[in-house]
Order: C-alpha cells, then structure tokens, then sequence
C-alpha cells in the first residue's frame, strides 16, 4: 500500500512539474522586476530630487514598451532633468517625470495622475468632455450655480485648443489624452507649468451657463485643496469617497435627471443589465471585475445561459469609460456573443475614450466573435489596439512616492500576437484578430442629450434598429 502510494504521488510529481516550470516562466517573464532604490537619506530637498530622478533613470531598463528611439529621448530628457532640478517648482518637477514616462507613448506607462496632482492647487470644480464640449459638472457646494455650464474659454483658450499642449505629458493616444485631460485643467498651478495659465491660484473662465447666459469670472482655487478624482467617475451623480475624504462638500449633477440616461444609471454598480424596447437586452460594464460577493465570472454564465435560453433580437454591450479589470473573466461570454441574439440579431459595442485595458480586450473578444453582426458605437477607444500592459507593478520614486506603471507583455487586438519573445503568453492563447476596433457609427454623448435623461449614444442604436424609444 506505501510503495502504491509512493508510486502516485512520484507520478502526480512528474505529471505536475511542466505546469509548475510553465508557471514559474510566465512569472518570471512578466512579473516586473523593479529595481531596489538603495540611496542614503538626502542631506537636502535638491539631493532628494536628485536621487529621484537617478531612479527614475532605470525606467525603460524595466519597462518594455520604450523603443530604441524612444530610449534615446528618455536619457536626453533625464539629462536636462538633472541639470534643471534644483529650479523646478514641484508642478514642474511633477510634470518633468509624467513627460518622461510618457516619452514611451504607450498608455499603461504613465505617471499615476493623483502623484501628478495631490498637493497642488485645484479648482472648486470638475470638468468632463461630452461631445459638444467641455462642461463643469462637479463644484464645491458654494459653486453648485454653475453645474452644468460650458465652458467657452479657458484663460482666453478654446478648451479643445489646448489639449494638444498637453500631449506630451500623456503616453498613449488622442482619445486617451482629451478623456483624462480635465484632470490638467482642474489644477491652475498644472495650467500655469505648462504654460497655459497666468496664475497658480485662479483661472479666468468664460462659460455658457445653463440659461444660456454668458459670464466671465476668476475663479480663485480652494483654500484647501481636494484630491483629484477619476475622470470616468466626474459626470456621475454620487458622492465620491476622495472628496469627503477631504472634509470638503461637493455637488454634482441632479441625480433625478443624469441616472435615468444608461451611461448614468446605476453608478455605484459596476455590472448590471437593463431590458430594451423592441426585444432588446443592454449590458453595462464599468469594471471587468467582481463587485463586492458577485463573481462577475458566474455572473457571466448565469448569463448566458439566459440568453441562450430566449435569444433576443439585439444585444447592446456598453464599456463606455471602463478603464480595466481582468479580461480573462469576460472572455468566455463574449466570445459566445452571436448565440446570445436571434439570428442576424446585432450585437452593438459602446465604446468612448475611457474604454482602456482590459475593457478594450473584451470589447476585441466581443467584437472579433460578433463577426458582421457585430457593429461598434459611440466615440475612438482609449488606446491602440496594439499596447503594452501587464507588469504587475509600479516604479516608485524613493523620495516624492510619484508612481510610474511598469508594463512588461504586448497586445495586439487588431492583427493578433504570436510573437513569443514580446507578446503577454495568455494573449497567444486566448487571443483574437479582430480588425479595427473603432466605431463605425459615431455617436459621442452629448451634454444637451444627457440633461435630459437622454443618452446620445444609446439613441444612435435605437436609430440604426428603427425603434422609438
């Protein structure tokens, strides 16, 4: 019986150990390997500065998304660094390391955008880009008259005028850029580094309020600043865990009116669906990720098994300004996409420029398995198609804490990854060629529709069904 037993376990031994070795080399090979900073206490704040930037210097010796030209640049730009440090203001010096990280191009490998912010100046409002323009819609409470107005003017610029100023302080693309660029504008001491406002502690507004009205005020930045949020959670009616945090009280935008649109129904629930008129089904994703005791794997499975079970004549799938989460938990369901819908039922796609990460994953998986019936709505994704991501951990400064994104495995969503030496393993696997990934109906949601319930993008699908919502 011993000798039995010996026997299996050498044999579950052996039968166990390529998967344990598989294993062991898909860390090895994709877990970032981030460098100790072994530095002495700095004797001042011009050697701490120093120091940081020597560490920031190993960046692409970890990160791999940096080409051999872009390589180049980075140790060119760490060299002015060094020689212009001991006269930077921290927005310089803040902006200085976002600008070397973004030197990649790549949107995983940026400056974490609470480092690039948190302890500068800020405004008593938030702002967010509909597609016909640029609104305020958080403010301190003192501030709530002007939630809901347009800004006409940022300190004597067209707004959509000065995102490409800030291009070179964001890896990654244009649709990228003009989603998180409100997180620059809510900071006068940012504007001002950058060269596009004239004080750190105010900026000239012109706005268009909600009467229509035209009004041209300073707006002094708070006294006490509060931390920035994400722009995904901005135009949402719910109270935000980092401006209470702060013990500053801020309004948004009426709740009766901006959750009853599906882009702001719901916006504490990160997975949910909606039926729709004419035997419609709608799927919201914020975060490709479990919420709170919901295995958002099983709750793909209930899923689909209902689906399956009652095909419905079109299928909305909305990852509208879902920055990530793990896109292996999707990947089942969407490639399952076409037995979900009637025959020749469409499966429509939202898509915005907050679509990032892993939502772009599942958006390819959907997309790809959808075929011609598969048809993408809304505004450009987040990213390329093809990125570098994975990693699993950031550079962190040894002095500032300013935190960088590592990322160490390529994906390529539009022409597949089968290159062994670069591409994340699992992308090889369980990949997909879809093609072009971005809209072919574009319907950005816009502001006038969404005061009023409305969602624009969603309107655009009821169009191409030739249903009356």
């Amino acid at each position: 019986m011993k000798r039995k037993l010996l026997i299996f376990l050498g044999a579950l031994f052996i039968l166990s150990l390529p998967v344990a070795i598989a294993t062991g080399a898909f860390f090895w090979r994709f877990k970032a390997k981030i460098p100790t900073a072994d530095y002495p206490e700095p004797a001042s704040s011009v050697e701490a500065r120093l120091q940081d930037i020597d560490y920031l210097a190993k960046l692409p010796d970890v990160d791999q998304s940096f080409s051999g030209d872009e390589r180049k640049m980075f140790t060119t730009h760490i060299e002015r660094l060094k020689d212009t440090a001991a006269d930077m203001s921290q927005a310089q010096f803040n902006l200085a390391v976002a600008k070397a990280a973004a030197i990649s191009e790549n949107g995983h490998t940026n400056l974490h955008r609470v480092d690039l912010l948190d302890g500068l100046t800020s405004l008593p409002i938030r702002f967010f880009w509909f597609g016909d323009g640029l609104y305020i819609v958080r403010t301190r409470d003192t501030y709530a008259h002007l939630l809901g107005a347009k800004v006409l003017a940022y300190e004597g610029e067209e707004p959509g005028a000065l995102i490409t100023r800030l291009d070179p302080y964001f890896g990654g693309n244009e649709a990228f850029l003009r989603f998180n660029s409100p997180t620059f504008l809510s900071s006068p001491e940012i504007m001002q580094s950058v060269g596009l406002a004239k004080s750190a502690d105010s900026a000239t507004l012109i706005l268009q309020l909600p009467d229509l009205s035209e009004d041209t005020l300073i707006l002094p930045v708070e006294a006490d600043s509060t931390p920035p949020i994400s722009p995904d959670d901005a135009p949402l009616s719910r109270t935000l865990t980092r401006e209470t945090d702060s013990g500053n009280s801020w309004a948004f935008l009426p709740a009766e009116t901006f959750t009853i649109a599906h882009y702001g129904r719901l916006p504490e629930t990160i997975h949910w669906t909606d039926n729709l008129p004419g035997n419609g089904f709608y799927i919201r994703l914020r975060l490709i990720l479990d919420q709170d005791d919901i295995s958002l794997s099983k709750w793909f499975t209930a899923l689909a098994e209902e689906l399956k079970a009652k095909p419905v004549n079109y299928l909305v799938i909305d990852v509208r300004s879902t920055f990530g989460g793990d896109y292996t938990k999707a990947r089942a369901f969407a490639r399952g996409v076409k037995d979900y819908v009637i025959p020749d039922g469409n499966i429509y796609l939202l898509t915005d420029g907050g679509t990032f990460s892993a939502a772009i994953v599942a958006h390819a998986f959907a997309l790809e398995a959808g075929g011609d019936q598969a048809i993408v709505v809304g505004t450009e994704i987040g990213d390329d198609a093809q990125f570098w991501a994975e990693g699993g951990a950031m550079l962190k400064l040894p002095n500032s804490g300013h935190r960088i994104w590592v990322t160490t495995g390529y994906h390529d969503w539009e022409s597949g990854c089968n290159d062994w030496s670069k591409c994340f393993w699992l992308n090889i696997v369980m990949g997909v060629a879809a093609g072009p990934l971005g809209p072919d109906i574009i319907a950005p949601m816009t502001f006038a529709d969404y005061s009023k319930g409305i969602d624009t993008t969603m309107l655009a699908v009821y169009k191409a069904e030739d249903i009356t919502p």
